[in-house]
């Protein structure tokens, strides 16, 4: 944390001091929170406004099932089976 000097009104003291009193909180602590709330607030609206956001969910992929979870799967799967890794049941899988 940083330490900050500032000045308030004389009632925005009064009003800080009682709520924090209140709260069973320091007064420090109280402000930061207030101010956290502020920021976060005007942090959602200016990100409403934001025009790129809007385009955000706007397109959908094919119905195929590949998704971000299995693209590996799909990219990295052999083109033909390893015959290798197969096992033979009867004479005609040799052939």
């Amino acid at each position: 944390m940083r330490r900050a000097q500032i000045i308030l009104e004389e009632w925005q003291h009064r009003w800080l001091a009682e709520e924090a009193a209140r709260r069973g909180t320091s007064m420090s602590a109280l402000l930061r929170e207030l101010l956290t709330e502020a920021i976060e607030r005007r942090q959602m609206v200016e990100m409403e406004e934001d025009p790129l956001l809007g385009i955000v969910g706007l397109g959908a992929g094919p119905a195929d099932g590949i998704t971000s979870a299995n693209l590996d799967q799909v990219l990295y799967r052999p083109s033909r089976p390893d015959p290798l890794s197969r096992v033979a049941e009867d004479e005609a899988d040799y052939r």
